[in-house]
Order: structure tokens, then sequence, then C-alpha cells
């Protein structure tokens, strides 16, 4: 594959990698792969870069042109918040100030960024926030000792899945995407390029329950959180639900969905209007799970 042109993208789980390669010539993932990695990759950059080379090793990769690794929602700090107008003149400051509020972190533990909603100075604005550690990304910056697997950009998966779609995806009105990994849910509304609003269900209550149990408890989670959501915001209503993470696998989990949700149209995202995906099926088999990842891939072809 030394020809080609590959940018890879990379989501960072608990003790795995979500990988997904794109051929840029043929607009086309090549492979996806979920590897084990036993420890936090993000803590351990040896481990991290040696599984990730020993794969490539297996799957004839030589090289790669660019690498984008992103952060699970529940690995980092994710929030939608109200910034008040008194403080619209200072919001950075502000936000530094609100996430030293939900955090027994040191000053400065956290990098910071944000997405202004809506809103305007003299009604305060409605933001994304978005923290990750500070450490995290000095080691993703410093700790590779092969540089060309060192990543040119660091993001959180509700980034990288809005991307996935704005380019993917012929969007033409409102979507809502569920990424169910067994980590915790993530709820997000998008139109094109734009961020509509986020919620989150935890899976820490699923502990020690049965799958049925589990996935009824779940559900009920996220048809309350879209309930919610929508009396926050009348104008995120939509039937077009797009289901990812390692739970769309899961034909129980979509059953349970779809009775839950009997009004929506939720369509799986194993297929895309603007790219193609793997044939094999070694390939292809974890393209739900890697959603995230293949949406880091695309953040090269920015300027393509």
């Amino acid at each position: 594959m030394s020809d080609k042109k590959l940018y890879m993208g990379i989501e960072v789980a608990d003790a795995s990698l979500k990988v997904a390669v794109f051929d840029v010539d043929e607009r086309r993932v090549l492979k996806t792969a979920i590897l084990e990695t036993e420890t936090s990759p993000l803590d351990d950059v040896f481990a991290f870069e040696s599984v990730l080379e020993g794969w490539m090793e297996f799957a004839k990769i030589e090289s790669v042109d660019a690498v984008s690794v992103t952060v699970p929602a529940f690995r980092s700090i994710v929030r939608q918040v109200f910034v008040p107008a008194e403080a619209a003149k200072t919001l950075d400051e502000y936000l530094k100030w609100y996430v030293s509020l939900i955090t027994n972190a040191d000053p400065g533990a956290y990098i910071i960024d944000y997405q202004v909603l809506s809103g305007s100075e003299s009604l305060g604005f409605t933001v994304m926030l978005i923290a990750v550690r500070h450490q995290w990304v000095d080691n993703m910056r410093k700790g590779f000792r092969n540089k060309s697997l060192a990543p040119k950009s660091l993001d959180v998966d509700v980034l990288s899945v809005m991307n996935l779609m704005a380019f993917a995806e012929n969007m033409t009105e409102l979507e809502c995407v569920i990424k169910a990994d067994y980590a915790g849910v993530t709820l997000i509304w998008l139109t094109k390029d734009n961020l509509q609003a986020l919620r989150c269900v935890s899976t820490l209550p699923l502990v020690n329950k049965t799958k049925e149990e589990a996935y009824k408890i779940l559900v009920e989670g996220i048809v309350e959180q879209i309930k919610v959501a929508q009396e926050e915001n009348s104008a995120i209503v939509t039937k077009n639900v797009n289901l990812c993470g390692e739970m769309a696998l899961d034909p129980e989990f979509m059953v349970c969905l779809r009775k839950a949700l009997p009004d929506c149209l939720l369509t799986s995202m194993d297929s895309f209007s603007n790219i193609r995906l793997p044939v094999e099926a070694e390939d292809s088999a974890a393209v739900l799970s890697c959603a995230g990842a293949i949406g880091a891939a695309l953040y090269a072809l920015e300027g393509v």
C-alpha cells in the first residue's frame, strides 16, 4: 500500500484502539479494526505505538500520511453550557472557572476549547465546551518514537462523528446520531457543520445487570434524554436517527431501541453516500464501532 495516500483515524478507548484507514484517492475506508492494548493508550504511549505498529505490519500498511486521534466524550469533558450575558465578553475565563467547578484537578490540567451554538453578547451564549487532559495532549505530541505516527490532531468523538456525517452524507435536514458504546451512550443532534444539541447516558447503572435488564434501563435512559433535549429545544425534533458504536452491532439492543422509538427511522451507519467501505468481511466488521475513527481520519481531507 506504499503507493496510496492513506489517512488513519484512531478512537482511543479505555484499553483499546479503534482504527480506520482511509484511501484518499479512492474515497474509501480500506480497513477498520479494534486493537486491544491492555493498558490505557493515552497514558501508555509505548503500548499505543507498539500495538499500532504490530497491526500495521500484519495489515501490510507500510506507512500513512496523517494520523488523527479522537477521545470518547466519556474520557473528556463535553458539556452544553449557558454563559450569561455578564460573562459573554470574558467567555474564555468563564469556561475555565466552570471547569474548575466540575473537577478537582489543578488549574491548567485541561486544555479547553468550545464552539458557540447560539446566542449573543447581550443575551448570553450557549456553547459546547470541550476539555481534554493536558497530559494526554502532551503524550500524543511528544511520546511517539515513530514521528510519522504522532497524531496531527486530537479531538473528541462528538466532533469526529459530526465530521463523518458532514463529509460522508448529503445532509439536508436535522439528524440525530446515537453512538452507543459500552463505556457510555452519546446522543448528537446536528445539521450540516452545526451541532444543535448533545446529551449523554451513563452505563454505570448497568453493572451486574443481565443483558436484558441492562438494555431496558439503557433504552429508557436514551428515551428520557431525547425527551429532555426536545423540551429544552423544540427545534431538534427529528425522526432521522443514525446508530453507531459497539452496541449497534447487537441485534438485541437494536430491537429494544426500535420498540422504544417506534416513530423514528433508525439507520445503522454501515453505508454512506459519499465514501466507500471495505469489501472484505475482516476489514468491514468493525465499521459501526469505528465511526469516530473514520470521522477522525477524514479530518486530514480538509483542504484536499
